[in-house]
């Protein structure tokens, strides 16, 4: 039992449920809930859409507070419904309360779906009592399957760090689980990220640590240049790790801030892959800009570019699409000193560079494409990712 996979559950004291409730039609997953056995600190970042859903709005408010509880449902994302979605929102998380015994001040929210529909009230109440029975340190898998939509596969993470806990042989711990494949670019987008942590640090730290970590991760994947109403980060840290408390510029903080990061590029990563209709994943890195916002800002649009997208798809060689890409970014560039990689072969050193195009398409033709940018124009650099788009997207998002 020590080998499986505890995803979310990995750090010590946190417990999982993942339950159908009925939200989705044949009997899938569809209601989740994360438990810590002692109150957090917690840190959090929210999609920029102005308009929110109304988990989102719940969880803004109660961020500040300690929290124990996650309460996740996906087929609905609880967004645009009037005051009766808001009304809907406090009587759930009002209920789950007394069931957990705790203050709704000290619970967050999270949903996942369509856009207009009331959230089903009874249908969610009913199955609190159920989904918080179920609550296990085994259950983390459960859980993920139960905030996934279009997404053809569970995400989840699991590391552990070199931070030394009070326990003879323990070391902090991360956990995690997302979901996202269509509606992606985030600042944020339709993605949920729950990220647990058995580690002490306070929550200034735990905030700005994790704000660095979606920079440089979940807010450098697109898919369709899309955003949603209900994009979420949370990250929770209950100290059960014992470590000591960790402080700003140490090798402590660097060490843990370093593994919030690869769990967040991970999971980034995995969304990409797993995007609506994608057959490709596409990996875009930008060498020697100007700053770091001109190789994010470079990176994003070569990676999030349709005609870039459809003619990595089609596995064609247009590398003129990826230099007009470059040169609409708003970034400070030269085009006479750009060089452009796609894979292992230069299409492009200050001019066009001969290449074999029948090689080229079949490199094309792999399942993971590599662009490299060096720009040479300063020291940055960034790294963004995306998807091919295809047919099956559209099939995906047209109601039929």
């Amino acid at each position: 039992m020590d080998n499986m996979k505890k995803s979310i559950c990995f750090p010590e004291g946190f417990l999982a449920s993942g339950i159908s409730c009925g939200i989705k039609k044949g009997k899938k997953k569809d209601l989740a809930l994360v438990f810590s056995t002692y109150p957090c600190i917690s840190s959090a970042v929210f999609t920029t859409n102005k308009v929110k859903s109304y988990s989102v709005i719940w969880s803004i408010k109660n961020i500040k507070n300690p929290i124990q509880a996650i309460l996740a449902n996906s087929g609905n994302a609880n967004a645009a419904c009037g005051k009766k979605g808001w009304d809907i929102t406090t009587k759930i998380m009002e209920h789950l309360s007394l069931i957990l015994n705790i203050s709704s001040k000290n619970i967050l929210f999270a949903s996942t779906g369509l856009i207009g529909n009331p959230l089903p009230e009874k249908t969610i109440i009913n199955s609190l009592e159920k989904i918080v029975k179920n609550l296990s340190y085994k259950n983390g898998i459960e859980a993920a399957e139960s905030i996934i939509t279009t997404d053809k596969q569970i995400k989840t993470e699991e590391i552990t760090t070199s931070i030394a806990g009070i326990k003879k042989g323990g070391f902090v711990k991360l956990g995690a689980m997302a979901k996202g494949a269509g509606m992606i670019n985030p600042n944020m987008a339709t993605m949920l990220a729950f990220i647990t942590t058995d580690a002490v640090i306070s929550k200034e730290l735990l905030q700005i640590a994790l704000q660095k970590a979606v920079n440089d991760s979940f807010n450098m994947i697109t898919i369709d240049n899309d955003q949603s109403t209900n994009d979420t980060v949370f990250c929770l840290a209950n100290g059960q790790a014992g470590n000591k408390n960790i402080k700003e510029n140490s090798e402590e903080f660097y060490i843990f801030s370093k593994a919030l990061r690869d769990v967040c590029i991970s999971l980034a990563k995995k969304i990409a892959k797993d995007g609506e209709g994608a057959k490709k994943f596409i990996e875009v890195s930008v060498f020697d800009a100007w700053s770091k916002k001109d190789a994010k800002r470079i990176a994003k649009k070569v990676a999030g570019s349709s005609l870039v997208k459809t003619a990595i798809a089609g596995a064609w060689s247009n590398w003129g699409r990826i230099m007009s890409s470059i040169g609409s970014a708003r970034a400070k560039i030269e085009p006479a000193n750009i060089k452009l990689e796609i894979g292992p072969y230069i299409v492009y050193n200050k001019e066009p560079i001969k290449f074999n195009d029948s090689e080229l398409k079949q490199y094309l033709s792999e399942k993971e494409i590599s662009i490299k940018i060096y720009i040479s124009k300063g020291k940055e650099n960034a790294t963004a990712w995306g998807c091919d788009l295809t047919e099956e997207y559209i099939k995906i998002n047209k109601k039929e």
